[in-house]
């Protein structure tokens, strides 16, 4: 099967480029990715992301002091955000 040739690839990705530059393409962008993080899946998903890194932050800090010049290794789980985040889950009705 012969492949299928695309015309005007380069001219059309320049416009639409140009056009998601444009003062009205960056308001409906912004709009659209507004309503987009409002839907529940999203909301849901970007809230476990948050709190499954949480637990994590503090122990980033932590070691880089503890090893400023070798740092790396493996994250260690503060048990008591988790605790605390299943208990507020638990209260809103999350669980």
């Amino acid at each position: 099967m012969k492949p299928i040739e695309i015309k005007y690839k380069e001219s059309r990705r320049r416009a639409r480029l140009n056009w998601a530059r444009s003062e009205h393409g960056k308001k409906l962008t912004q709009n659209y990715m507004k309503d987009y993080r409002r839907l529940p899946h999203n909301k849901k998903k970007a809230h476990e992301y948050y709190i499954k890194n949480k637990a994590h932050w503090g122990e980033i800090t932590k070691a880089k002091e503890r090893q400023k010049n070798n740092w790396g290794g493996s994250r260690v789980e503060n048990q008591l955000i988790i605790d605390l985040h299943e208990e507020w889950a638990i209260k809103n009705g999350y669980r």
